[in-house]
């Protein structure tokens, strides 16, 4: 169990997990769609798996000890959460920096105007999971931007009834810019 900062004290323990697990549910969430596999082909990857599996690399995070939390409520305490620290977002949404909160970046264009962004709104999936780590006070995303950032902009009349689960794991040091070792840079 980490020790979660107050701010985030919503999330319910559930227990330990593995990489294994969590990589294989981001993998089902993924690899099926079309777009996905756009880009991962134009990545220079050949599969999903390659191509995630270098995105993720720097973190180590088959090597990492890691537990599973529910967020029960997810459209108030994501805005507090941290963007997924990636090439492409540093350099399209955060403006040079390696991360922003969720709630300051909402406005953005290529977040509130984002058609798959929309399209989840409009079709969250009855349970899901995101991942997460835990630097100091803050709980920064490595992987469901687009889902985090759907409930971060929710705006139909009644909340989601989705089952909403975070993977998260402690990182000491220095947060790495993921997605920077693609073949086809």
């Amino acid at each position: 169990m980490l020790n979660i900062p107050e701010k985030y004290n919503t999330l319910k323990f559930i227990g330990p997990t593995i990489w294994d697990y969590i990589f294989d549910e981001w993998r089902k969430g993924e690899e099926y769609q079309k777009s996905w596999q756009e880009h991962w082909e134009e990545r220079g990857y050949a599969s999903w798996n390659e191509w995630r599996t270098a995105y993720v690399a720097p973190l180590q995070p088959e090597k990492l000890e890691w537990f599973l939390y529910e967020i029960s409520n997810p459209t108030e305490i994501l805005p507090e959460f941290y963007g997924v620290p990636s090439k492409t977002w540093v350099e399209k949404a955060y403006g040079g920096e390696t991360t922003k909160k969720l709630k300051d970046i909402a406005h953005l264009s290529i977040i509130a105007e984002n058609e798959k962004i929309k399209d989840i709104i409009k079709n969250f999936p009855e349970e899901t999971l995101l991942t997460a780590i835990l630097q100091d006070d803050k709980i920064i995303l490595v992987e469901g931007m687009h889902r985090a950032n759907a409930l971060v902009n929710w705006n139909l009349p009644e909340p989601p009834k989705s089952k909403v689960l975070l993977a998260i794991t402690e990182w000491n040091k220095e947060i790495p810019i993921l997605g920077s070792s693609y073949k086809n840079k």
